[in-house]
């Protein structure tokens, strides 16, 4: 059995792991560009002259045309921190991480959303594996702090672990019906080599809601080999 001062160390150690990993930032619907909203309305035409055969009123100007904006983020079944009122007791850590072959205009990988069991140190209990391949540039505008940004798509789930139905039976929620809702996603991602000298390497994502790219986990990306690997804990969730 645990002691109430135990749990509060591991607790502290894990907690000290999630700060190291990265900036914990939330994540808008996949990638690619929607219309960003209607134009204004065209303005009314005027009335005809009175008279027996009164002239027809002039045509309305034209509304003009919505702007275009840049969409991209997490999926929305990526691990969701627990809370209480979810029915689910056991506390991991969720998150996602991945690895890819990687160049300035080419992306090939997989990414994994999964579960820690015991509080994040304990050995993983749902891994859901998807491939990660790039479908072109990133529409998101420029990310100052990139070596390489690209637009990169979800496809071909596999479920690696699911320890006693854990992935579907937690805040994961990773359910056949939710993991299929991932596939055809698409997000804008970056490497990040440097950041200010703070950070270190990181993997970048445009976030919609804020209009900018910003630090989603740990990465690094060997130049000689293009391999690419990135981490991110979303923090404690439960099971």
């Amino acid at each position: 059995m645990t002691t109430t001062g135990e749990t509060r160390v591991r607790r502290s150690a894990v907690m000290a792991g999630l700060i190291g990993v990265g900036v914990l930032v939330a994540a808008s619907a996949g990638g690619g560009c929607s219309s960003g909203g209607s134009g204004t309305p065209g303005t009314a035409g005027s009335s005809g002259s009175a008279g027996s055969s009164g002239s027809a009123g002039t045509t309305g100007t034209a509304g003009s045309g919505g702007t275009t904006t840049c969409v991209g983020g997490t999926p929305a079944a990526a691990g969701t921190t627990g809370g209480g009122g979810s029915g689910f007791t056991t506390v991991g850590v969720c998150g996602q991480r991945g690895e890819a072959t990687a160049t300035a205009t080419t992306f090939d990988g997989w990414e994994e959303f999964f579960m820690l069991s015991d509080e994040g140190l304990g050995a993983a209990v749902c891994v859901v594996r998807f491939d990660l391949k790039r479908v072109g540039a990133a529409p998101c505008g420029g990310c100052a702090e990139c070596t390489w940004t690209q637009q990169v798509e979800y496809s071909n789930p596999r479920v690696m672990t699911d320890t006693g139905g854990v992935c579907a039976n937690s805040d994961l929620a990773l359910t056949t019906a939710k993991i299929n809702s991932i596939v055809g996603t698409r997000l804008s991602i970056g490497f990040a080599r440097e950041l200010g000298g703070a950070h270190g390497s990181a993997r970048m994502k445009w976030f919609d809601a804020q209009q900018r790219w910003d630090v989603f986990g740990n990465a690094t990306w060997d130049t000689t080999t293009n391999l690419f690997r990135y981490d991110y804990r979303d923090g404690f969730c439960n099971y």
